[in-house]
């Protein structure tokens, strides 16, 4: 009687009762009403299946009426949630005779000792307490229950299983589930000993340790999962015996190592999961050998080499997952022969390659998806042969070529994801076939010609984005009848005429406009703003800047929007028309007007706006008049011309995250507003007229700030302490001021994040601190124009940014939900140039026009990334560092108006982008270098130097070295004949006195020595006697 409707049956219980010869009674799903006590006496003597379960009207009073049921065997008391530990207690010590309890999902609360110690029977083969919430540990009783072929404890989370005390005696069991149970420790080698288990569930028990090798004597084991443990260690090769297996999950584990090839020979398994976990190697060939397999799950690992052309023999595959891994090669061609496949995602891997035509054999494919990889060619034509296709995403890839023609045979295609890639030609106008469309995504890519009217069509789309590419002509009158559409972003085009046709069209739809978000920036849209889009009441999302419209915005075009929550008209020619009294029908969050050609005062309806209003953007106008907005959020007024002081009203303000006042011409003295706003990141009141005293905080500070730019005011004191506390900073720029003092050590030891230091034009003084190497993120470090004095730090090789080539041009600040230019004014080859969107690419050090003295330090030529360098005016001395050409990277190098001496290193000539070169007015000497460029700077790079020639100077003499290299040459000599002289007398002294110690010390040397002296006198004497007898012979010949 399961699944029949009692619930008005008020006598069912005595109807039931009354049949004393009832064995099995089932009633599962009767949704049983209530039974008030006193019930009858009990009559079912014979009963011995119970099934109760899915009945929420169980009473305590039933339960104990069941407690008579001596014959009972199975008891099914699942789902009934009305049931207490305390009301089953007596039933279970009463029915001595049950063999099967299912009382899971019940919710039951206590100590599962209290529901299972008055258990009378020993019979048990079934048992089930899964999803419940019973805690503390099992009872020892439980152990003894040698009959016991089922038990699934899972999802109890505080019940303590003493696995190891269970697995001791429990050998009959078949099915084991524990997942979901707080287990912990290691699965113990003794688990081989069970034989005739054939399912067993331990995921989510916090098991550590490795899989023992003994896992492979379970051969009647049909699932196994181990998934979301701390399992370590590699898959064991026995697990290839498990001949019946079904099912393998091992995922979200620390498993490493490779598949093993023994895995092959899971003949019956249907389901393998190993993702997240650390496998590596390649997957092994022997995996074409599961010809049962139906989902194959491999995903994030670190899996490498090549995908097995034997996969193609998984021919009962209906899931692939490869994804987030290391796999590179080409998508083998038999992938084809997958026919029952549903699922193939390869994202995030190394997949080089085409796509093979075979790819098109996938006729039950239904998701296919190659995000990131670095897959090339074009999209094979047979694509279109994957009629029940619903997901293509072939996202981030090389993927050159045009789209087939043949794509519009995916009539089940729900989504199309084609964004970033080199994909050319025009949109196929078979698009228009994909009447099921939902999301096409094809920016980033180099789309040409119109869009295809066939796009009117897909009147199913909600999401169009075909931004970042080359298309031209007009918007496609169809596209007005696109009801459905909830985003449109085109922008990035060159995408011309007018929006007429587009807001009439949507604005006339019959029941509804879900048309939320419309992008349509940077193209060559002309014409008016059609008072229609008034009608578009959904829209929240409007991005019209950069584009070339014209004509009059009025109250009309912004009647319904009451849904409008951002809204950028920046850079067109358009006139706002709005009264001062204007009220606006929404609370938006954010206004772009920047670029727009506003004049006169600032718009009063602007303080209207509820305090809804987060980021206001007005830059570059002709705005005039005084401040009186108060800003929530984010504000810039940059590059107008308002006048007076900051408002009173600003140090109200408490969540500023930006306010940019640059370009104008506030005046008076700068307040501490600042200081309480824990949320600014950005303040930027440069170029304007501030006078006075730059503000010290005392009690809070402006912890979050990224960004102060002061620069160019009239602004004195000294540099304020406050900023010691703001270690956030990136840009600090004080620089055209009257600041004076000493540049504080708090610098380099607080503001370790600094990319950008500009102190230059103060009356600064003192030492440059030697800390100050401490700040390894700096990329421009502008001192010049003060009155420095000392050396140069002698470690300047730990300015990391400026040793390495900077090549991330992404913004040098983060702003959450903002996008700011950070903009920095230096001096650079000769100019003032005013560096933005290439700020994070620029190394610089300007430390000229000071009094520094000294020697140029040879660690600077370490700074192999630096662009720009500037040491001019100052009181450098000695020679220009021989490996200063090392630094390849430099485009801007003055050293003039110093004291140098010596000649040009000649490893000058490898600076092959140096554009600007400035030496002149030092004391070099000798030959310009040759070669590269240096022979093309004029005269002016070397005036001043009077022993300096080559080109462009005059040519060096050919007979004589220049006079300097001949006083080094002469001083070279005198050396040479000191050292010589110094070389004889030190090994005359040495030599002699180790002759003579010999002498004194030994006596033996000593007799033999004067023996050895008269030999040789006698010999002499001898000698002389015989040549002079032999002289006077001859002279008396002669006579």
């Amino acid at each position: 009687m399961s699944l029949v409707d009692l619930s008005r049956a008020t006598n069912w219980f005595y109807v039931i009762n009354s049949n004393p010869a009832l064995e099995v009674l089932r009633l599962s799903f009767a949704d049983l009403p209530y039974v008030p006590s006193p019930l009858p006496p009990f009559n079912l003597t014979a009963i011995a299946t119970l099934d109760l379960s899915w009945n929420s009207n169980i009473t305590s009073a039933m339960l104990r009426w069941l407690s008579n049921a001596t014959s009972l065997e199975y008891l099914l008391l699942s789902y009934c949630r009305s049931l207490t530990i305390e009301s089953l207690q007596v039933a279970l010590g009463a029915l001595s005779n049950l063999k099967g309890l299912d009382l899971s999902v019940n919710f039951l609360q206590g100590e599962i000792l209290e529901l299972l110690n008055n258990v009378s029977s020993r019979d048990f083969k079934h048992l089930d307490l899964g999803g419940n919430n019973l805690s503390g540990d099992f009872p020892q009783t439980l152990w003894s229950l040698r009959r016991l072929e089922y038990l699934d404890l899972r999802g109890n989370d505080y019940v303590n299983v003493h696995i190891l005390a269970l697995l001791a005696n429990l050998t009959n069991l078949r099915h084991l589930d524990l997942g979901g149970n707080s287990i912990g420790g290691e699965i113990p080698p003794t688990l081989g000993n069970f034989v005739r288990l054939e399912y067993l569930d331990l995921s989510s028990a916090g098991i550590s340790g490795q899989i023992p090798q003994s896992i492979g004597n379970l051969t009647n084991l049909v699932g196994l999962d181990l998934s979301e443990n701390k399992i370590v260690g590699c898959i064991p090769k026995t697990s290839g015996t498990l001949i019946h297996l079904k099912t393998l999950n091992l995922f979200y584990n620390r498993i490493f190592g490779q598949v093993p090839e023994t895995i092959g020979g899971l003949r019956n398994l249907q389901m393998l999961s190993l993702d997240n976990n650390l496998i590596s190697g390649q997957i092994p060939e022997t995996i074409g050998g599961l010809q049962n397999l139906q989902r194959l799950s491999l995903d994030n690992n670190l899996i490498s080499g090549q995908i097995p052309a034997t996969i193609g023999g998984l021919q009962n595959l209906h899931e692939l997952y490869l994804d987030d891994n290391l796999i590179s090669g080409q998508i083998p061609a038999t992938i084809g022969g997958l026919q029952n496949l549903q699922f193939l995602s390869l994202d995030d891997n190394l997949i080089s390659g085409q796509i093979p035509a075979t790819i098109g054999g996938l006729r039950n494919l239904q998701i296919l998806s190659l995000v990131n990889n670095q897959i090339s060619g074009q999209i094979p034509e047979t694509i279109g042969g994957l009629r029940n296709l619903q997901i293509l995403s072939l996202e981030n890839n090389l993927i050159s070529g045009q789209i087939p023609e043949t794509i519009g045979g995916l009539r089940n295609l729900q989504m199309l994801y084609l964004e970033n890639n080199l994909i050319s030609g025009q949109i196929p106008a078979t698009i228009g076939g994909l009447q099921n469309l939902l999301e096409l995504i094809l920016k980033g890519n180099s789309f040409t010609g119109q869009i295809p009217d066939t796009i009117g069509r897909l009147h199913s789309l909600k999401s169009l984005d075909i931004s970042n590419n080359n298309l031209s002509g007009s918007l496609p009158k169809t596209m007005g009848g696109l009801c459905n559409l909830t985003m449109i972003d085109l922008s990035q085009n060159n995408i011309g005429g007018e929006l007429t046709n587009l807001f009439d069209g949507l604005s006339a739809c019959t029941h509804w406009t879900f048309l939320l978000y419309l992008d349509m920036q940077h193209n060559h849209l002309s014409g008016t703003i059609p008072s229609s889009m008034g009608r578009v009441s959904q829209l929240g999302y409007l991005y019209l800047s950069s584009d070339s419209l014209i004509g009059n915005i009025t109250e009309v075009h912004f009647s319904n929007l009451t849904n409008l929550m951002r809204f950028t008209i920046s850079s067109n020619s358009l006139n706002v028309i709005l009264p001062n009294d204007w009220h606006p029908p929404f609370s938006v969050e954010f206004i772009d007007m920047s670029f727009f050609g506003l004049s006169g005062n600032l718009p009063v309806w602007f303080s209207n706006f509820s305090r809804g209003l987060q980021s206001l953007n007005m830059s570059s106008n002709n705005l005039e008049g005084q401040l009186h907005l108060s800003p929530n959020s984010m504000l810039d007024l940059s590059n107008n011309s308002i006048v007076g002081p900051i408002p009173p009203s600003f140090a109200k303000v408490t969540s500023l995250i930006l306010l940019s006042l640059s370009y104008n011409h506030i005046n008076g003295s700068l307040p501490p507003f600042f200081c309480h706003m824990q949320s600014l990141q950005v303040l930027d009141l440069s170029n304007n007229h501030l006078i006075g005293e730059v503000p010290d905080c005392h009690y809070s500070f402006p912890t979050s700030l990224q960004s102060l730019h002061l620069n160019n005011n009239n602004l004195s004191r000294t540099i304020p302490s406050f900023l010691k506390h703001c270690n956030q900073l990136v840009t600090l720029d004080l620089g055209e001021n009257k600041l004076h003092g000493r540049i504080p050590t708090w610098i380099g030891r607080n503001l370790s994040l600094l990319r950008v230091l500009r102190l230059r034009s103060n009356f600064l003084y003192g030492t440059m601190p030697k800390n100050i190497v401490n700040l390894t993120s700096l990329q421009v470090l502008d001192l010049s124009s003060n009155n420095l004095i000392g050396s140069l730090p002698s470690s300047l090789e730990y300015f990391n940014a400026m040793v390495e080539i900077q090549n991330n041009a992404s913004s040098v600040l983060h702003i959450y939900n903002y996008y700011y230019e950070e903009s920095i004014l230096m001096t650079a080859k000769g100019s003032n140039i005013d560096y933005t969107t290439i700020l994070s690419l620029v190394t610089s050090i300007d430390l000229s026009n000071n009094h520094f003295s000294g020697e140029i330090p040879n660690e600077l030529t370490q700074l192999l990334g630096l662009l720009f360098l500037n040491l001019s005016k100052n009181h450098l001395t000695g020679r220009i560092p021989e490996k200063m050409g090392d630094m390849k990277q430099l485009e801007s190098l003055d050293l003039s108006v110093n004291n140098l001496i010596g000649e040009i290193p000649s490893s000058f000539s490898a600076m092959h982008f140096l554009e600007r070169l400035n030496l002149s007015y030092n004391n070099l000497s000798g030959k310009i270098p040759t070669g590269s460029q240096l022979s093309t700077f004029d005269l002016w790079t070397y005036v001043g130097n009077k022993d300096l020639c080559g080109m462009p100077l005059p040519a060096c003499p050919v007979y004589q070295s220049p006079p300097n290299a001949q006083v080094k040459h002469e001083d070279d000599d005198k050396l040479n004949k000191l050292l010589e002289w110094t070389s004889i007398v030190v090994g005359f002294a040495v030599g002699f006195w180790l002759f003579i110690g010999t002498l004194i010390m030994k006596q033996a040397i000593r007799f033999a020595f004067f023996r050895w002296i008269d030999k040789a006198n006698d010999w002499i004497y001898v000698q002389f006697t015989v040549k002079l007898m032999k002289l006077k012979s001859k002279w008396r010949t002669m006579t």
